[in-house]
């Protein structure tokens, strides 16, 4: 079965999709309804649940985003997109998450992308020698080499 499993992950994990949607906080219904894009940054918020904005620590999986109009989301803890977030470089970014939007200011992400010089940016993670890209930080699946951090146009 994980012989079965793995290809079907990565397969999964290859269509998900990379838009380019602009401006902040804003719904596109008529696409994609209930679809909100955010810009901001990643924070890491503390384990009580409260909203507070604490340091993040090693593996921490509570993350929110702070809107560049200052309005806090949380992210779901139980998102795999959340891995990225993880990874420092990634929450040291301005970025843009289009995400569904939840009841009590909760986002379920669809994407996220960076930006930089005013200019978007897919983020994500490669491994060159087997062609996989991945959206947390960590081993290739398939040769256990370290991932490589990228960013690159649409």
């Amino acid at each position: 079965m994980n012989g079965f499993l793995v290809p079907l992950l990565l397969a999964l994990l290859h269509l998900m999709p990379s838009s380019s949607l602009a401006g902040a906080p804003q719904t596109h219904e008529a696409d994609n309804p209930g679809l909100t894009v955010v810009r901001g940054r990643v924070v890491c918020l503390d384990s009580r649940g409260r909203g507070d904005v604490v340091g993040c620590t090693e593996g921490a999986g509570n993350f929110g985003l702070v809107s560049a109009d200052g309005k806090r989301y949380q992210l779901l803890a139980t998102d795999s997109s959340t891995a990225m977030f993880t990874d420092p470089r990634v929450r040291q970014r301005e970025l843009q998450i289009a995400a569904k939007l939840l009841p009590g200011d909760k986002l379920e992400i669809v994407t996220v992308q960076s930006i930089r010089g005013g200019k978007l940016y897919d983020i994500y993670y490669f491994c060159e020698l087997c062609n996989i890209r991945a959206y947390a930080p960590g081993p290739c699946p398939c040769c256990r080499a370290e991932l490589e951090f990228r960013e690159t146009p649409p």
